[in-house]
C-alpha cells in the first residue's frame, strides 16, 4: 500500500515544508479521547459504519478511521499532513490487516480533498483547535461532489468555537459537549433535526 502525496514542488522545498509540518503538527497533535470516540460511534446507531465509505480528515493517529474499518466500513481514506503520522497509520492498517480498505493521502486537508474523486458516506474532521477552516474545507468538498445524499459528518472542535448551522452541502443536526471538546454533527439530507446543544454523557 502506498501513501499518496497531495503536494507538488521541488525536493528541497518539500523537505523544508515537511520539517516545518512535523514540528508544527507534533505540537498540536490532540488524539480523540476514548470517551469522545465511543460517543461518536454510539451516535451512528446499530448499523454503525458497516458498508460506509469513510473520509478521515486531519487523521492524526488514524484512530477513528481504523475503528471504522474494524466496525465494517467498506473503505477509509485518511488525510494527514504529518509524514510520521502517515507512516503510523500505515503500520496500524498492516497490523490489523486492513491495508486493502485503507488509502492514505499525505498533505494539507484543503489541498488533499481537491484530489479526491470518490463519494463518501461518513466524514470525520478533527483539526487542531487553532485551525478553524471548516467552511473552506466543505466548500471544496461540496464543489467536488464528494458527499453522498445521506452523508453525515462529525466535526470535533473546541467548545469555544461556534460553527454555523449551515456548511456547504451540510446542515447542522446536533451538537454534544465533552469537557472542552465539542462534536458538531452535520447531515447532507433534508431530514436533519433542529440543532440542540447538550452535555455529553
Amino acid at each position: 500500500m502506498r501513501i499518496d502525496s497531495a503536494t507538488s514542488g521541488n525536493r528541497s522545498k518539500r523537505s523544508s515544508k515537511l520539517r516545518r509540518s512535523i514540528t508544527s503538527n507534533a505540537k498540536s497533535l490532540r488524539p480523540t479521547t476514548a470517551k469522545v470516540k465511543s460517543a461518536i460511534f454510539s451516535m451512528l446507531g446499530p448499523k454503525g459504519t458497516h458498508g460506509l465509505r469513510v473520509l478521515d480528515i486531519y487523521a492524526g493517529t488514524g484512530a477513528l478511521g481504523i475503528e471504522a474499518l474494524q466496525r465494517g466500513a467498506t473503505s477509509v481514506t485518511f488525510i494527514e499532513q504529518n509524514a510520521h503520522q502517515c507512516k503510523n497509520i500505515k503500520k496500524s492498517l498492516e497490523k490489523h490487516r486492513l491495508t486493502t480498505r485503507g488509502n492514505i493521502r499525505k498533505g494539507k486537508a484543503l489541498n488533499a480533498v481537491c484530489s479526491l474523486k470518490s463519494e463518501f458516506d461518513l466524514v470525520f474532521a478533527d483539526p487542531p483547535y487553532e485551525l478553524v477552516e471548516f467552511e473552506k474545507l466543505f466548500k471544496r468538498i461540496d464543489a467536488k461532489d464528494l458527499l453522498s445524499k445521506d452523508a453525515i459528518a462529525f466535526l470535533e472542535h473546541s467548545k469555544k468555537t461556534d460553527l454555523p448551522d449551515l456548511l456547504p452541502g451540510l446542515k447542522l443536526s446536533k451538537q454534544r459537549l465533552y469537557g472542552d471538546t465539542a462534536i458538531s454533527i452535520y447531515r447532507s439530507d433534508s431530514s436533519a433535526t433542529t440543532p440542540s446543544f447538550k452535555e455529553g454523557k
